[in-house]
């Protein structure tokens, strides 16, 4: 393969949409960035449009129209698509897998036309323990123009501010969890503590499809009396903004390939609570995060107490976390994904 070729390559991806998902913020942002090194990105998905809630500079159309395309290569996450991918026409078919027990996990993994990507090193990990083949680590991202503490500042309100991810509707986010460990923690949390300022949870989430109920009566149950705000919505430097006004920053999530919540925070400077499902390339325990053992809202809450009886600590963590993201940008990950099409796209292309 002529190094010409490989600067100017022709790539298609399949996607379920274009809302707000991390899973679609992953092949909106490595298309900018393949599109700003030269190579044509596509993006397929059933109706055509170009997303609204991030900037993008690839091409996108209706998946309808992958019948009469052909690309170098193809790449695709959604086991829904899987007949549309297997019958699409590209040199090199790439399945990126971004979360854990998928369906048709098996077939995916183990079909001998396509090569097998990973968004972690713990879904690399798993993946290559559970059926015995080669997984290419294509890991990270983060953009670190738009998730980053200097151009936003703390919030003053009287309160430590607890941030999470709002989205009830996926059970695996763990939003029940991480609510009831704050409502419990922030009823004795002033008591012993250096910080006396009362507690406040703080919420995000999206109403895009797929979630469109709105989720701020079941947070209002939830939470009882506890003092809380709920944003919906908001324009990605908005959402960079209110990580960075929040003291810290708690998920309770599973079965995650690559925790964007959580990276996001880290960029932003926030100190950070969670579990491992996601985090094993960013989250080192009392170093960069401090890591919950098991997902329960006991020991959610035993992270909440550790940092905020110990501000001195949770900033250590904050900067930490803040140095130990730079590397996981969205150039990195192309860095990671060139370079693997590079040793796999075959030579007559």
């Amino acid at each position: 393969m002529s190094e010409s070729l490989f600067d100017n390559l022709d790539i298609g991806v399949l996607a379920p949409g274009v809302g707000v998902f991390g899973g679609i913020r992953r092949f909106i942002e490595i298309g900018n960035e393949l599109v700003r090194r030269g190579h044509r990105y596509v993006l397929y998905h059933p109706t055509g449009e170009a997303p609204g809630w991030l900037p993008f500079a690839g091409e996108t159309r209706p998946l309808c129209d992958l019948v009469d395309s052909r690309h170098q290569v193809l790449i695709c996450n959604d086991p829904p698509l899987l007949d549309r991918f297997e019958k699409a026409r590209a040199d090199l078919k790439l399945f990126y897998f971004v979360l854990e027990n998928i369906k048709n996990e098996r077939r995916i993994a183990r079909h001998p036309g396509w090569r097998i990507l990973a968004n972690s090193t713990g879904l690399c990990e798993r993946l290559r323990r559970r059926y015995r083949i080669q997984i290419h680590p294509v890991i990270g991202g983060i953009n670190l123009d738009t998730f980053n503490p200097r151009r936003t500042r703390r919030v003053d309100d009287g309160f430590f501010r607890v941030l999470t991810f709002g989205r009830l509707s996926r059970s695996k986010k763990g939003v029940p969890i991480v609510v009831r460990a704050v409502r419990d923690f922030a009823r004795s949390a002033t008591r012993d503590a250096t910080d006396k300022r009362p507690v406040k949870l703080v919420l995000f989430d999206s109403l895009g499809p797929g979630h469109q109920k709105d989720p701020r009566r079941e947070i209002d149950r939830l939470a009882h009396s506890l003092p809380h705000e709920m944003h919906i919505d908001l324009p990605q430097p908005a959402l960079a903004a209110l990580y960075a006004s929040c003291d810290l920053f708690v998920s309770a999530e599973k079965r995650a390939g690559w925790a964007n919540t959580v990276a996001e925070a880290m960029a932003c400077g926030v100190p950070v609570v969670c579990t491992r499902s996601g985090t094993r390339d960013i989250a080192l325990h009392k170093d960069t995060a401090w890591i919950v053992r098991w997902r329960h809202r006991f020991f959610v809450r035993r992270g909440l107490r550790a940092m905020y009886g110990d501000p001195g600590f949770a900033g250590r963590l904050g900067q930490n976390a803040l140095a130990r993201i730079q590397r996981f940008s969205w150039p990195h990950v192309v860095d990671q994904l060139e370079d693997m099409i590079r040793r796999n796209l075959p030579p007559s292309t």
